[in-house]
């Protein structure tokens, strides 16, 4: 697919910028320091596996104060290399997403090194923000641009693959617009702690990133909570209509299928397969005798029901743990050529989740007996997906949509 060839040319753009700037370093700022480097490596080393849980398919480590600390300290090839080194034993330990992580460890060392030379560089700011506000202010400007140059890169990166819209962007950018900054200005705290008072006096320090860590995990608990509650409902719109009764977990099953196919690491085919099982949760605010109807809607009745998309993204919206996802629920009855609702986006206009999900909701919908029709059979099906390509559906993705609709129906004959 043409988003893949995007996603690898960004990918390899952005392990050559890295490669560039390592190439040109100033190694002496690690030679020279090899028990300050230490130091910030095991610290760094550990703020790694906490993770702040800040929306869907978002997390924030803490390592992030201690990387922008060590540049402060001591330069952008300090801090790079406390990152670089820091990330290899974090992959090595983990082993998942290898070459995406190797991808955003390029994108890390990259705006470490630029970060660096903006704060040194550029300003001439002293090792440790030591010489007062006008360091303090250079540093603040360092830190939003390391912020800036990570948020635009993983947009590109997933623009690039299909995985991100503009408007999903911003959503996604406030979580991080929230809690970034705070731990910039903590990592501003303890270069200069560590400059002007030494290791003991650095790690006492830690003691309040470490009660950070402690808060967000006890709010991730209650998100938890309120997580399972909203998907509980999606069982309680299924057993209002004995009509679709299982529909969301069927839709949801095929996306999830559809994603692995088209190269979605795990996290994201499982991110996908949460959201659509929320697809039609608007349909809790469709009244019974419409939602409930014998027979077709008339037009009237059909406005209203053309609604559950926007309640559903209205109701999905502001909880953080589905961050950026509610355009995927918004959009889900558009159409390749236009002429879907609500909005009556067209093409690569529809977020990659919602053509997806939109495949399988009308797959489903098929195979399914309404009030007035039988369900299809697995050829009319098929064909009817196939007939859609390039009209309802993308192209792109109806043959990666019929080998899992055709494997599904294999399963159910040999039952």
């Amino acid at each position: 697919m043409k988003s893949k060839l995007r996603y690898y040319l960004f990918s390899i753009l952005f392990i050559l910028a890295a490669g560039a700037f390592l190439s040109n370093a100033n190694w002496g700022e690690v030679i020279g320091n090899p028990l300050p480097f230490a130091f910030f490596l095991i610290l760094f080393l550990g703020s790694t596996f906490l993770h702040i849980d800040i929306g869907k398919n978002s997390l924030l480590t803490l390592n992030d104060a201690v990387g922008f600390a060590a540049i402060l300290s001591f330069g952008p090839t300090f801090g790079a290399g406390v990152f670089g080194i820091g990330m290899v034993f974090h992959i090595i330990w983990d082993r998942k997403a290898i070459f995406r992580r190797i991808v955003f460890l390029s994108i890390g060392i990259t705006e470490f090194f630029v970060a660096g030379m903006i704060y040194f560089g550029v300003f001439g700011g002293s090792h440790g923000i030591s010489d007062g506000a006008l360091d303090v202010a250079y540093a603040l400007i360092a830190g939003f641009s390391l912020w800036l140059i990570d948020r635009i890169s993983a947009f590109a990166l997933l623009e690039a693959a299909g995985l991100q819209t503009v408007p999903q962007f911003f959503q996604r950018l406030k979580p991080f617009a929230v809690s970034l900054p705070p731990l910039y200005i903590w990592g501003m705290g303890l270069a200069f702690v560590f400059t002007n008072s030494g290791y003991v006096f650095t790690l006492a320090l830690t003691v309040p990133l470490l009660l950070v860590y402690a808060y967000f995990r006890s709010q991730k608990a209650y998100q938890d909570s309120l997580q399972d509650t909203v998907f509980s409902l999606t069982k309680t719109i299924d057993a209002r209509d004995e009509y679709t009764g299982r529909h969301s977990e069927s839709v949801a099953r095929n996306a999830g299928l559809i994603a692995r196919r088209i190269g979605f690491s795990e996290e994201e085919a499982a991110g996908l397969y949460e959201i659509s099982l929320l697809h039609d949760i608007g349909k809790v605010g469709i009244r019974d005798n419409i939602l409930l109807k014998h027979g077709k809607l008339d037009d009237d009745e059909w406005k209203i029901m053309r609604t559950h998309p926007i309640i559903g993204a209205d109701l999905v919206g502001e909880l953080r743990f589905l961050a950026g996802s509610a355009d995927a629920i918004r959009h889900h009855h558009e159409r390749w050529d236009g002429g879907g609702y609500p909005d009556g986006l067209r093409g690569e206009e529809i977020p990659l989740w919602a053509r997806i999900i939109a495949l399988c909701d009308a797959w489903d919908a098929m195979r399914t007996d309404r009030p007035y029709r039988k369900a299809l059979s697995v050829e009319i099906a098929l064909s009817e997906i196939e007939n859609g390509s390039g009209k309802q559906f993308d192209p792109e993705l109806v043959p990666f949509a019929l080998e899992v609709f055709r494997a599904e129906s294999d399963v159910v004959d040999e039952e």
